[in-house]
């Protein structure tokens, strides 16, 4: 079965669309952002603490996921933290081990 969802589609072909570079993508592509119910929430529920241990990170990552679930920009955040290889914090609902192992898949 052939996947039509974009996060499915990057991560399997690694082409992401006409625009690579964040920085070079126009306003009007990457508004998104200004959309995510993420804006108004402290930093440290998406990007873990130095000495952040497996239970916490856990924790941590479940409060993110479920404000990400219920976010309008949910898709275009998780593209583009695959796209751009973002290495920390939830992205769209995914975790860093989520977009590695959606990464690693051929």
């Amino acid at each position: 079965m052939i996947s039509t969802d974009p996060v499915t589609v990057v991560v399997r072909t690694g082409r992401a669309g006409q625009y690579a570079d964040w920085r070079t993508t126009p306003e009007h592509v990457r508004s998104w952002h200004r959309r995510a119910l993420c804006g108004g929430v402290v930093g440290e529920v998406f990007f873990a603490a130095d000495e952040e241990r497996p239970p916490m990170r856990q924790h941590r990552e479940r409060v993110a996921k479920a404000i990400c679930a219920a976010c309008p920009v949910r898709q275009p955040c998780a593209l583009y933290a695959l796209v751009h290889r973002e290495l920390h914090g939830v992205w769209g609902g995914l975790s860093e081990a989520d977009r590695r192992r959606r990464l690693a898949r051929p």
